[in-house]
């Protein structure tokens, strides 16, 4: 009687992550939390007493939305300040001219 084992490490290969990878996905979460933030405020602004509730419940959902959206799509300028590419332009580069 012939058995064939399989290795779980063939069927799932193992990728390890980076740390830029890590803080991607730390600002994507991030940005999930912000539109959880941004669906709280939803009921304040149909229910609010006044134009002042109104107008500050209104501005906290859009900039909510804004920095949630943004870091949604994994906030590439937060990741490149964090994580700069070493083959990209240099702007502390005194000029040739």
């Amino acid at each position: 009687m012939d058995t064939t084992t399989v290795t779980v490490s063939h069927l799932y290969p193992t990728h390890s992550m980076k740390p830029k990878d890590i803080f991607t996905l730390i600002v994507r979460l991030l940005g999930l939390f912000f539109i959880y933030l941004a669906i709280k405020e939803v009921p304040i602004i149909f229910v609010g007493p006044g134009f002042r509730i109104f107008f500050g419940a209104l501005l906290t959902l859009a900039l909510y939305l804004a920095a949630g959206w943004w870091m949604l799509g994994g906030a590439p300028f937060l990741v490149n300040r964090a994580y700069p590419s070493a083959d990209g332009p240099q702007e502390n580069t005194p000029s040739d001219g």
